[in-house]
């Protein structure tokens, strides 16, 4: 039997928590009847008063998106004890953020064809008049299909109807909003009441790009570093100085994308798909970058004694697959470092974590199980670290976990992976 505190609106059974903002929280849940398994986005108790009006219009604007390429919207409303919700598809991926804080960068192929599947999508937005203007790599998603890897665009929270007016509830006005994102957002969503429109899409796109090929953001440092980089016209560095497969034109592409005046930059995101797509000769890969493999072009920083092959190779040894879930590590001395996850196997995990670490060989790991949820504490070691920016990417190996928690581990990594079903579950 359902616990009342654990349904939202009598109907969804919220499982486990995926993600947390300060605004918003994001559950893995479960429909009562159909059995179908969903992610439910709710407020928390400290969102402010706009943050109700910005999920209900979010849910509007999902709802007349319907794209390969964009998150699904299949149900909104309000319950009595969660307040405002929007049911939404699940998807079983990782974000590009992780990624790249795993990889460092990608290759020249992979990069070109993720930001084309991103182009596509938006392609679709602009044409139903929505902006997006919150375009990052924590913002896409690679889940794994059948054709293989698809970059899926995430959260409309601060998305914008290009007919709304300036004052609408969604206007961007406080500092602590533009915080999060500002390596990603155009100069003009900066100026107080100046207006953003696909053109600041089109500058997103052009960030997640550089990034993807230089391992880092065009502006960095604080807000007040960027800001005044933008305001004295300094333009980002050369990606060609760091890597030499990146041809002229390609870096024209990105530069004219990071165009400060947008004016000055494609009028259309599906102009820079073409101005892309003409710098690599038309051909491009699938998107493969749920691989089990460790990649070879990354130049990681690592701060911990065991070697990344090592770890690789221990790795490869078991079945993996994405799974993004809040984890806590627990350090010999008491000291605790939170994170999430981005995939699971037998052996270890993969972490993400904005906080500061001490870099311990043997912590505990808590977490809950993939399947049904249960908070679980295991031991295990922390294998290697890696750092950009303010976060650290941790790799993580489990020791001697209980066979009930590798077995649905492995049973997870089986359904997730295509091998053998799990038996379905009965109603009790």
């Amino acid at each position: 039997m359902a616990q009342t505190k654990d349904l939202l609106d009598g109907t969804y059974q919220l499982r486990r928590e995926i993600a947390r903002t300060p605004n918003s929280v994001v559950y893995e849940a479960e429909h009562l009847v159909t059995r179908v398994r969903v992610a439910v986005k709710t407020l928390t108790r400290t969102a402010p008063p706009p943050a109700a009006a910005r999920l209900v219009r979010e849910a509007r604007i999902l709802g007349a998106l319907r794209h390969p390429g964009v998150v699904a919207v299949y149900d909104a409303g309000t319950c009595p004890s969660h307040g405002p919700y929007l049911v939404l598809e699940l998807i079983e991926g990782r974000s590009l953020d992780g990624i790249l804080l795993a990889r460092q960068v990608l290759p020249l192929g992979q990069a070109v064809a993720v930001v084309m599947q991103l182009c596509d999508a938006l392609r679709a937005v602009h044409h139903h008049g929505v902006v997006h203007r919150d375009v990052k790599p924590s913002n896409l998603l690679i889940e794994r299909t059948r054709a293989g890897d698809r970059v899926k665009l995430i959260d409309f929270g601060i998305a914008k109807l290009s007919n709304e007016p300036q004052d609408a509830p969604d206007k961007i006005s406080q500092l602590g909003e533009l915080l999060g994102t500002i390596a990603y957002m155009a100069p003009e969503q900066l100026i107080a009441g100046a207006p953003a429109d696909a053109r600041a899409d089109i500058y997103g796109v052009g960030v997640v790009l550089f990034e993807c090929l230089a391992g880092e953001p065009p502006y960095r440092g604080t807000t007040t570093d960027i800001i005044s980089s933008m305001l004295e016209g300094t333009l980002p560095p050369a990606i060609r100085t760091r890597r030499d497969d990146v041809s002229l034109e390609l870096e024209a592409a990105v530069r004219k994308a990071l165009e400060l005046d947008p004016n000055k930059r494609f009028s259309t995101i599906a102009e820079l798909a073409y101005a892309c797509m003409s710098a690599v000769g038309g051909q491009l890969p699938a998107i493969d970058l749920l691989d089990a493999r460790e990649p070879q072009a990354a130049k990681p920083t690592l701060t911990a004694a065991s070697p990344v092959a090592d770890d690789a190779a221990n790795r490869r040894r078991f079945a993996r697959a994405p799974y993004v879930t809040p984890v806590r590590v627990v350090t010999p001395g008491g000291g605790t470092c939170d994170g999430r996850t981005e995939d699971l196997s037998e052996g270890g995990l993969l972490m993400v974590t904005d906080s500061g670490g001490d870099d311990a060989s043997h912590v505990r790991i808590r977490l809950p199980l993939p399947l049904s949820g249960r908070v679980v504490e295991l031991e295990a070691s922390t294998k290697w670290v890696r750092s950009r920016r303010a976060q650290r990417a941790v790799g993580v190996e489990f020791r001697a976990a209980p066979n009930d928690v590798l077995a649905e581990i492995r049973k997870y990594v089986a359904l997730m992976t295509g091998g053998a079903p799990a038996a379905p579950r009965i109603a009790g």
